[in-house]
């Protein structure tokens, strides 16, 4: 009996060639939490404000945090290419993080003019490479059949270290002020980077590359012979897809539509959010016990859910995270003159079901050799999306007279616009489920 029970828990752990990116991951949420959740409200409070004149604070402060990610998709789209044809990925993790580092380190030396932060913060934002690139090599190094659970633990342990940070982040911003926040993040930063170095790059398992979007390997096996069907059959296999290429398959396509939808109504709060929370009346700490909880839940989410994405499919898991953001964000505008209400709401894990649903997708519908690819489309749709987003609505909280209380106004409206498409055009894409060629694997 006892053998049977720690046979289960030993299904639930994540497998060993895992731990290196998944300790890595959680370092680097420690890093980024350390600073980045009061970084908006440093900005807003001290260098961004009417009094420094900026006829449009909010939208300034939008661009300065915006437009970094922005830039960014160009250095990422290059050196995510050049991950799937050299098969660095490690050594380019290694050196995003450095970058990472030597962006804070500067940031504690030149920060008095918005103009220096907005330089510093888009000369090395190409960093964000590293969250496509550990995308891609856990669910390259772990089983083909464990790709939704591995996705899971990669948020398990993002949110452990986001929990960690978060919780002293006020404490730190409190009584060290901005400087002391970079100070951590740099220190984590360069943690991550080293820990990323012991991570394996190839699967224990062979993965057999399924995702095919040509009709060339569908030929008649009578009409050539066994030896060219191989040869043939293993040519497609190797072969990888370009950016264009991987974005016409219709589930890619369709998944980008929703998520940019999405993405789109949700970047003015996902921008400003502690900004808000700031302005409806929480304190330093409280917002950062709203991150902790959040995170806390987040975690105990990834418990179950990669099973569930495993066995049970990627499309309802995908529907119920769709649809909670019209929810939540219905009752937020509702009980805006209430902080104990937004408190109570805000600390639900948005990504929690999102994330590891999206990562688990677009790993059934790429190969390996283009997964880095597949990869980096989520993270430019999410970039651009959010923040166009960001840059709408921080324009109309600046000329609106409810101001910042208009934020949640944005993802309710086309969150429904999400959820309804979502319906009609997601498709289920685990093909163990499926047990059968994927068709959304042709271009349109």
């Amino acid at each position: 009996m006892s053998a049977v029970f720690l046979g289960k828990i030993k299904n639930r752990l994540p497998p060993k060639n895992l731990l290196p990116l998944l300790f890595a991951y959680m370092f680097d949420s420690l890093a980024i939490s350390s600073y980045w959740i009061f970084f908006g409200i440093w900005l807003n409070e001290e260098l961004i404000t009417p009094e420094a004149g900026f006829d449009y604070p909010y939208l300034m402060l939008t661009l300065v945090l915006a437009v970094p990610g922005l830039v960014s998709i160009i250095g990422s789209s290059i050196f995510s290419a050049f991950s799937d044809k050299t098969g660095r990925r490690k050594e380019i993790m290694f050196f995003a993080r450095l970058l990472l580092m030597a962006q804070c380190i500067l940031l504690i030396f030149f920060n008095t003019v918005p103009w220096q932060i907005l330089l510093i913060l888009g000369v090395f934002g190409v960093h964000n490479v590293f969250y496509i690139l550990h995308n891609t090599l856990s669910t390259t190094i772990c089983h083909p059949d464990k790709r939704g659970e591995v996705s899971s633990f990669q948020i398990f342990f993002s949110s452990l270290g986001w929990m960690i940070g978060s919780s002293v982040s006020g404490l730190i911003y409190d009584n060290l002020g901005m400087i002391g926040g970079l100070s951590f993040g740099a220190g984590f930063a360069l943690i991550t980077g080293i820990v990323t170095m012991f991570s394996p790059t190839k699967p224990s398992v062979e993965e057999d590359d399924e995702a095919d979007d040509s009709d060339e390997s569908f030929q008649n096996p009578t009409e050539i012979s066994s030896e060219k069907l191989e040869l043939s059959n293993k040519n497609q296999r190797n072969k990888s897809a370009g950016y264009w290429k991987i974005l016409t398959r219709r589930n890619v396509l369709f998944l980008l539509v929703v998520l940019a939808i999405l993405d789109f109504g949700f970047g003015p709060f996902n921008t400003l959010s502690s900004v808000y929370l700031k302005e409806i009346g929480l304190s330093s700490n409280f917002i950062g016990y709203s991150n902790t909880i959040a995170t806390f839940l987040g975690m105990t989410f990834q418990l179950f859910i990669g099973r569930i994405l495993d066995k049970k499919g990627r499309r309802p898991v995908l529907l119920v995270a769709i649809v909670a953001y019209p929810v939540l964000f219905l009752f937020m505008y509702l009980f805006s003159n209430n902080w104990v209400i937004i408190f109570i709401i805000y600390s639900y894990p948005l990504y929690a079901l999102k994330n590891p649903t999206a990562n688990a997708i677009m790993s059934d519908v790429t190969k390996s050799k283009e997964r880095a690819r597949g990869m980096s489309l989520l993270q430019f749709e999410n970039t651009i999306f959010i923040y166009l987003g960001a840059f709408l609505g921080a324009f109309i909280a600046d000329i609106s007279p409810d101001g910042l209380l208009t934020l949640p106004l944005f993802p309710l409206s086309f969150g429904i616009i999400a959820s309804v498409l979502a319906i009609f055009i997601i498709k289920e894409t685990n093909k163990k489920l499926l047990g059968k060629n994927l068709p959304q694997y042709k271009t349109i």
